[in-house]
């Protein structure tokens, strides 16, 4: 009688070699998102330093305390809408590199009857 639990040193082989090329995709994907992500803060970073130097060259060449508190308020107007859309875009970044780090732990449904199959 043959023992069917017997597995194939070919069939390790290649069950380990699939899981490291996985890996590795995965881990390009994930360097890739987050290059991408700390590009856009880099942007983001410099785009609120122009806004403050902005805010701070019209509020001292204004001298009516009524323009500056309307300077003050565009200002704020801005920041408001522009940290909604970055809360948004913080989340999506999360969700997104969630997503990626879950590819590597997923089986695919090939994975599984390739092995099973090649170790028969």
């Amino acid at each position: 009688m043959t023992d069917h639990n017997e597995t194939h040193p070919g069939a390790v082989a290649e069950a380990i070699q699939s899981y490291a090329k996985r890996a590795i995709s995965v881990q390009s994907d994930f360097s890739e998102k987050l290059i991408e992500a700390n590009r856009h803060w880099l942007e983001k970073i410099q785009i609120e330093s122009n806004e403050g130097w902005d805010l701070f060259r019209k509020f001292n060449s204004t001298s009516s305390v009524a323009e500056k508190i309307t300077t003050l308020q565009d200002w704020m107007k801005g920041f408001t809408a522009r940290s909604a859309e970055e809360a948004t875009y913080a989340i999506e970044t999360a969700r997104s590199l969630g997503t990626i780090e879950l590819n590597l732990f997923v089986r695919r449904p090939g994975d599984v009857t390739d092995t099973t199959q090649k170790a028969a």
